[in-house]
C-alpha cells in the first residue's frame, strides 16, 4: 500500500510541535521522579534527550493524518515517546502517565471531531479502544501487565477511527516490531523468560499505521 502524500507545512508544523513538547518533556523524565525505589534502570537520566526527536518525529508523522485525526496522532506520538523511555528504562507504563495522557487523547479525538461533525469518528474510536482493551486484557493473563491493558485502550482511540484494516495494520506491525526486540535481546545473551517492554512496539506499530492508508 502507497503512503499517504502529506502536505509539507503540516508535517513541518507537526515535528516543530513534537520538538517544543519533547523539549518539556525531556526536561521531566531527566529528573528520574518516574522511576519507584524498587525498580532497576536499564538506561542513564542523562540520554533522556533521546525523547526530543522521537517527539518531533511523533509529531511529524501525525502531519501525514487529515483533519479531525490530526490532533490525536500528534499528543498520541509526543505523549508515546515518553512511554516508549520510560517502558525501555523501568518495563513499566505508569499510571500517574497515562492518568493524563489518555484523557488527552481522548480530548484530542472528541473535541475536532465534534466541531468538524464527523460522529462517526467517534464511534469507530470507541469500538477500536473496546477491541484493543479486551484483546490486551485477555493477553495481560500470560505475559503483560495492566499498564500495558491501559496503553492498548489509549491506543484504540487512535487507530479504531482508521477502520479495522487501520487497526490491523497496528497489530501486525506491532508484533513485527516486539519479534525484531525479542531477537536483539536473545542476541544480547537475555534468556527466554526476559521481560519484553510491550509499550515501545505498540507506539511503533500506530505510528505504522498512521502512515499507511486504508
Amino acid at each position: 500500500m502507497p503512503l499517504v502524500a502529506p502536505a509539507p507545512a503540516a508535517v513541518l508544523v507537526g515535528a516543530a510541535v513534537g520538538l517544543l513538547a519533547g523539549v518539556v518533556l525531556w526536561r521531566w523524565l531527566r529528573t528520574g521522579t518516574y522511576r519507584y525505589d524498587t525498580d532497576e534502570p536499564r538506561s542513564r537520566l542523562e540520554r533522556t534527550w533521546a525523547v526530543v526527536p522521537m517527539a518531533a518525529a511523533g509529531g511529524a508523522v501525525a502531519g501525514f493524518e487529515p483533519w479531525p485525526l490530526t490532533a490525536a496522532a500528534v499528543v498520541y506520538l509526543v505523549g508515546g515517546a515518553v512511554l516508549v523511555w520510560i517502558d525501555l528504562d523501568v518495563h513499566r507504563v505508569p499510571d500517574a502517565v497515562t492518568r493524563v495522557w489518555g484523557p488527552a487523547v481522548a480530548l484530542a479525538v472528541a473535541v475536532p471531531a465534534a466541531v468538524a461533525g464527523d460522529w462517526g469518528v467517534l464511534g469507530r474510536a470507541l469500538g477500536g479502544a473496546l477491541v484493543l482493551g479486551i484483546l490486551f486484557a485477555v493477553m495481560a493473563f500470560f505475559s503483560m501487565g495492566l499498564g500495558d491493558v491501559k496503553l492498548a485502550v489509549v491506543t484504540g482511540l487512535v487507530v479504531g477511527p482508521l477502520g479495522v484494516s487501520g487497526v490491523v495494520t497496528a497489530l501486525v506491525a506491532t508484533c513485527v516490531v516486539a519479534a525484531l526486540m525479542a531477537v536483539a535481546l536473545l542476541a544480547r545473551g537475555a534468556g527466554r523468560k526476559a521481560h519484553l517492554a510491550y509499550g515501545p512496539a505498540l507506539v511503533a506499530g500506530v505510528a505504522v499505521a498512521l502512515l499507511v492508508p486504508a
